[in-house]
Formats: structure tokens, C-alpha cells, sequence
């Protein structure tokens, strides 16, 4: 309770908390999270056609700029790095399920091996 909350809880007040956002939760499987997310950015009009569609954008209306303009330049700069920073997260997230995919296949391969041998 911060120095108002206590003030205003002297004069009968107290703070509206917001309700916190439902989420759903399809679990923590990377490799299930990493396939959601590869089939939203593969489809057509999807995560990788919207980062592209934004980067050329911005990239364009860079050339409409004098050099003067030098906090629109930044701005658009800054703009075409995060939706880039943004798409790598993308691709690290399904390249963690790819990852996660192999290596349940790589121990049920050691495993059958294992059974096999003895």
C-alpha cells in the first residue's frame, strides 16, 4: 500500500484494481507453442507477410525524407529495427519447438536403441 492508498483509505477510498486479463492457456509445450506460431506466420497474410509489409514501408517512406529530417529518419529507422527485432522473436520461438521436436525424437531414438540391444 503506497503513502495515497493510505490517504485515501483515511477518507473511505480505496483504489480500483483492474481485473486481470484472461489468457488462455494452451500449456508451456515449446513444441506445441512453436508449431501455433509457425502456422500463424506462414499463412497467407501472416506474421512474416505483415513484418515485411512493414519494413518496406517504412523503408519507403524513408525515401520521401530530405536528410534534414533527421528525427523522422530516426524514428522510421527505429520503427524498421523493431519490427525486425520483433520477427526474430517469432522465428526464435518456432525454431525452439523445432529444437525441442528433435530432441524428443533424438531420446525415443536412444531409448528403442537401448531396449534393442539387450
Amino acid at each position: 500500500m503506497t503513502f495515497l492508498d493510505r490517504i485515501a483509505a483515511y477518507f473511505g477510498y480505496t483504489r480500483a484494481v483492474p481485473a486481470p486479463l484472461p489468457r488462455v492457456n494452451n500449456g508451456t509445450d515449446a513444441i506445441a507453442r512453436g508449431q501455433r506460431w509457425q502456422a500463424f506466420a506462414e499463412e497467407e497474410g501472416g506474421l512474416y507477410d505483415m513484418f515485411a509489409r512493414l519494413k518496406t514501408d517504412y523503408f519507403l517512406k524513408v525515401g520521401h525524407l530530405s536528410p534534414s529530417d533527421r528525427d523522422k529518419l530516426l524514428a522510421l529507422g527505429m520503427a524498421h529495427k523493431i519490427a525486425g527485432e520483433i520477427e526474430g522473436q517469432v522465428r526464435q520461438v518456432i525454431e525452439t519447438g523445432k529444437i525441442a521436436a528433435n530432441n524428443r525424437d533424438h531420446v525415443a531414438r536412444v531409448a528403442s536403441v537401448g531396449r534393442h540391444s539387450r
